[in-house]
């Protein structure tokens, strides 16, 4: 049977949480797994069981999300996410990853590449948010508040969050309690939503196009048919602007690949890392 053991490691002013299991092939790729917004490692629990044989597979919460620290000292933008990710692979001593991120974890996952292309084999990206602008000035201002988190905390308490959820998947049946308990884990933690508001007025605009021209890693999308958050078409923009692309849909799947489409995203991320 599988198991993954959680534990946590200080980089810098920060401390994360991660999950990982170290194949006893040491020829076996290492895959690096970065969660999306409002998420965490645990959309990647349906994965790791049917990757473990053949991987060494290592994810993690970013700072704000999951078990890892809500910290407001540190800079909460894609780019010092990216930074943070290169920062434990020295700690853990991992030389070489295939980065797999899902919607804004892809986001990330490519400004790791930029940032340190030498450490990046290949890249997956599982419906990845792209062409996002920032926030926009005035709401980077109200960030700034002190009252700010507690209006998120009311913004996001207001939200019914089983039919937000059901905006991101196509079959329904899938968000038992359980699951949505399991994504939303997070959000009563002590300052989640402080950390949330240092996001919102950190996170910077997505690649754009002519930055994306220049990744030159093979490249795996998988995109879901039904993905009312970040439709299609987002796919077949990157599919154009990276060099060296392919793009793979699942039909009937909305923007949860990793909970929706377990078997079918692992056994193509396991074709695209041996036939690519």
């Amino acid at each position: 049977m599988f198991e993954t053991k959680k534990d946590k490691v200080q980089l810098d002013n920060v401390t994360l949480s991660y999950e990982y299991y170290k194949h006893p092939d040491q020829k076996a790729h290492t895959l690096v797994f970065i969660h999306g917004f409002l998420s965490s490692s645990y959309s990647f629990r349906k994965l790791f069981p049917l990757l473990h044989d053949h991987y060494s597979l290592l994810s993690f919460d970013l700072p704000g999300f999951g078990e890892s620290e809500k910290n407001c000292d540190i800079h909460y933008s894609l780019h010092e996410y990216a930074a943070l990710t290169n920062r434990l692979l020295e700690k853990m001593q991992i030389s070489k990853v295939v980065l797999i991120g899902h919607s804004m974890g892809g986001q990330i996952a490519l400004r790791t590449c930029i940032q340190h292309p030498e450490r990046v084999e290949k890249l997956i990206l599982l419906c990845s948010s792209s062409y996002i602008k920032s926030s926009s000035l005035g709401l980077r201002v109200c960030s700034y508040l002190p009252f700010f988190p507690y209006c998120l905390s009311l913004s996001m308490n207001a939200i019914n969050l089983r039919k937000n959820f059901e905006h991101l998947v196509y079959d329904r049946k899938l968000l038992t309690q359980q699951v949505i308990d399991g994504y939303t884990s997070s959000f009563n933690e002590k300052g989640f939503f402080l950390a949330l508001s240092r996001l919102i007025r950190d996170r910077e605009e997505d690649l754009a196009s002519t930055t994306l021209n220049k990744i030159n890693f093979p490249i795996l999308l998988i995109w879901g048919s039904d993905d009312r958050l970040v439709p299609l078409r987002v796919g077949e923009r990157m599919k154009k602007d990276l060099p060296d692309a392919d793009l793979l849909v699942f039909s009937h799947t909305g923007h949860l690949i990793p909970e929706e489409r377990p078997l079918e995203t692992s056994k193509a991320i396991q074709h695209f890392l041996h036939e690519k």
